[in-house]
């Protein structure tokens, strides 16, 4: 039976996509790669494309994240996916960092699932980690949690000394008000591992930036003085 492959291309560096990946795309016929935008680029793919060899088919369709006909393209992406696996042809679908972190292909396992496809999730570098690695900022420490919340859910952090803020584009200043207000260090990290990456950590910088692929990191100002 035909399998699906569900791959974590990571956060946009292609030399961070992992000897699994590369292997998984080798054994599909067909390339999947969602497009945040319609008629526009998909990371995913560009990250990944240097290794997916001529002979495969590619294509790359408009996958909204967190839009009201999410559930509808991912029906749409599905049925899209199933004309080649009923056929016998294993196909590979691409997500930017991991594949169960904030990403579109959570919402096809469902149909798949229902249909009895075998899946393969291969996993990816998250882009905080590589956010992380570029600032060479630490994430968390000792036993202290981390907390991983998209920017419209501030309201969340209670006590937490550990943030990774993501989705902030568009919420800039709200975060940076919230994080001054609370006592937070914080550095935002844009396009980590890709043309254009951005490490700022000053606030008038931080507010003027207006890019989708962004994230911020906080920390309790008292731990960044005691380390």
């Amino acid at each position: 039976m035909a399998k699906l492959f569900g791959i974590g291309v990571g956060p946009g560096d292609s030399e961070l996509l992992t000897i699994k990946a590369i292997r998984a795309m080798e054994k599909s016929e067909v390339i999947f790669a969602p497009s945040a935008f319609e008629g526009g680029e998909s990371i995913a793919y560009e990250t990944a494309k240097e290794y997916i060899s001529e002979d495969k088919k590619v294509e790359i369709i408009h996958f909204p994240m967190g839009k009201k006909d999410t559930q509808d393209k991912a029906r749409e992406t599905y049925e899209a996916i199933y004309q080649y696996l009923k056929k016998g042809m294993n196909v590979s679908f691409l997500t930017i960092g991991d594949p169960f972190v904030y990403s579109t292909y959570t919402h096809l396992l469902n149909y798949i699932n229902e249909r009895g496809f075998e899946v393969v999730t291969v996993p990816g570098i998250t882009s905080f980690c590589a956010s992380a690695a570029v600032a060479n900022e630490y994430l968390v420490l000792g036993n202290e949690p981390l907390m991983v919340t998209p920017a419209a859910r501030l309201d969340a952090v209670k006590d937490e000394k550990f943030l990774v803020i993501m989705k902030v584009y568009k919420r800039e200043e709200e975060v940076v008000d919230f994080l001054d207000d609370n006592g937070f260090d914080y550095v935002y990290i844009k396009k980590a591992g890709r043309v254009g990456e951005e490490i700022l950590r000053d606030r008038d910088e931080i507010i003027k930036n207006k890019e989708y692929m962004a994230l911020i990191l906080a920390k309790k100002k008292e731990l960044a003085q005691c380390i």
